[in-house]
């Protein structure tokens, strides 16, 4: 084998060891957190109270532009 390939499958061997590593020490701080279907484990007992269910946006913006017709 050549040299140079050799050195470069060795490098590439080392780096994904390294990375591997340091993905790996931050994936185990990540230990407390967890994949949550709904957001009612981000919001503190009586802090929050929905007392009126309605859509109000403050801005609406629409823009229309003609097509071009076919011609046949």
């Amino acid at each position: 084998m050549d040299p140079v390939v050799e050195a470069l499958l060795i490098a590439f061997f080392v780096a994904l060891i390294i990375a591997f590593i340091a993905t790996s020490s931050l994936r185990a701080e990540l230990k407390s957190v967890r994949q949550a279907t709904e957001a009612n484990i981000y919001i503190k007992d009586g802090s929050f109270n929905l007392t009126n269910e309605q859509d109000i946006y403050l801005c609406r913006k629409v823009e229309k532009t003609a097509r071009p017709k076919q011609q046949s």
